[in-house]
This record gives structure tokens, sequence and C-alpha cells, in this order.
């Protein structure tokens, strides 16, 4: 199973939006845009708003992203890796998350063009790229409707993306970066306790994942060695954000990442 490619429903996704997508820097989106909103989200429920608990400690909305990466980047020079701790990250989706979502995703793709900003909203209410990340993940041991699963494919489009890797990624493997992605969400999972939030933060990022990777194959399918190599800069930009150092300093193992020696 290519698991890294998102097979050729993804390909024609990008193929038919022409270059929309790929213009995006869809990873400084999700770090600072679109997480932030969800997070801000839980800081209102937090205080007794509908769904959350009254009373709970809302970290500011950077906090909560940034402890994610930090988490996750301590874990690329353990040794042995933790063991990933008993957490439930599923929720029961609905759709008014996912047109709160289509609203986040959307306004943040309109600073780039009212067109591309329509589009994003038509994309997460189609479930277009949603259902692809559903068709591809259980070959590899990852569930739908799962914060944890799509934070793990996230990180695993970034870095592949951002190392031009196209190679299949193998369950070992991916089972190694879900560990990791277990970890670090444990940290935050008080922050996003309601299906809606879980819901928010999840779809976000496995569209992220799809439209990247998928927009990076469309590039190598067509042999655009000039577009592949753009995607790969912006990837590796952004990862330097979610993972906290440049993606191409790790190597991926059964373990998980691992910052090369």
């Amino acid at each position: 199973m290519d698991f890294r490619r998102t097979s050729a429903l993804a390909f024609a996704m990008v193929a038919a939006t022409g270059t929309a997508h790929a213009q995006v820097d869809w990873s400084d989106i999700i770090g600072t845009v679109a997480q932030e909103d969800a997070i801000m989200d839980a800081a209102r429920e937090g205080r007794g708003g509908p769904g959350g608990a009254q009373g709970a400690t809302v970290l500011p909305r950077r906090d909560l992203g940034q402890a994610l990466s930090r988490t996750f980047a301590a874990q690329t020079t353990a040794s042995p890796s933790p063991s990933a701790p008993v957490i439930s990250a599923s929720y029961t989706p609905s759709t008014e998350a996912r047109e709160k979502l289509a609203a986040i995703m959307g306004e943040a793709a309109a600073r780039n063009g009212v067109a591309q900003g329509k589009e994003m909203r038509q994309l997460v209410l189609s479930r277009q790229a949603l259902s692809e990340y559903e068709r591809v993940a259980p070959a590899v041991g990852l569930k739908a409707n799962d914060a944890i699963d799509a934070y793990a494919f996230y990180m695993l489009t970034q870095w592949g993306v951002a190392n031009d890797y196209r190679a299949n990624f193998t369950r070992a493997q991916v089972a190694g970066v879900r560990r990791q992605a277990a970890n670090a969400f444990a940290g935050v999972a008080d922050q996003l306790a309601t299906d809606a939030l879980r819901q928010e933060f999840a779809e976000m990022l496995a569209i992220q994942g799809v439209i990247m990777s998928g927009a990076h194959e469309a590039a190598v399918r067509k042999g655009d060695e000039a577009a592949a190599a753009k995607y790969v800069a912006v990837a590796r930009r952004g990862g330097q954000k979610v993972f906290t150092m440049d993606p191409t300093t790790m190597v991926l193992t059964d373990a998980g990442f691992r910052k090369k020696r």
C-alpha cells in the first residue's frame, strides 16, 4: 500500500483545481490560524461554554500548539521510545463542527484570494480530501475519527514531502510515529476535550496532509521536478514549525522519527 501517495483521487483533485492549493503555505495556516482558532474554542468551552467543563484551565492558543511540537520533538532523541499512553482521542463527527472548520480554513485560504477561500470551504464541506484519508489510513493501522491518528498522518506527510520521500511508509514506521503523536497529544488532551474540538483538530490535519502530499504527488507524476521542489521547500519551511527543527535532519524508523546522528 502506497500510503505516502494519496492515490488517483487526490491526484485528480489537485489536477482539477490547478495550483490554487499549492500556492498556499498550508503548514503556516495549520500552525498559526486554524489550529489556534480551534484552541480558542477550547478556551471558551473551558470557561463553561457548550460542551465544556466549568473552571477548566486552558493554555493560551499558541502555547498549546507549541506544547504539541515540543513534546513530539523531544521524542526524536529519546532512547528507547516512550510507550504510547492509554488515551482515547476518538470522536463522533458532526456537520456543525465541519461547517465551523470550513469557515476557519476558508478564511485562512482567502488571504491568498477570494477564490482560494471559496475553494477551501467547499473542499472541507465536500469531504473529498477527508474521504481519501479515510480510505488510505486503515491500510497502515490508522483510524478515521481519531485525533491522534490524524496527527500522526499529518506529521508523516509533512516529513515525507519535506524530504521529497517517494517510497512507501510501512505499518511499523506508521505505528512508531503514532506512538510519538499519542505522547504529544496526551499533554494537551484536556484542552481538546470535546468531540467537536477533536473533530476540528483531526479533520484540519487530515485535510492538510492530503492536500500537501497530493500536490507533491501530482508534480511527481507529471515529471515536473521544479514544482515538486517548490512543494518540498514549502513543507520544509512549515516542518521547522511543527517539528521545531528542520525535518530533513530526521530519519523515519520503526521507532518513529529520529534525529540524524
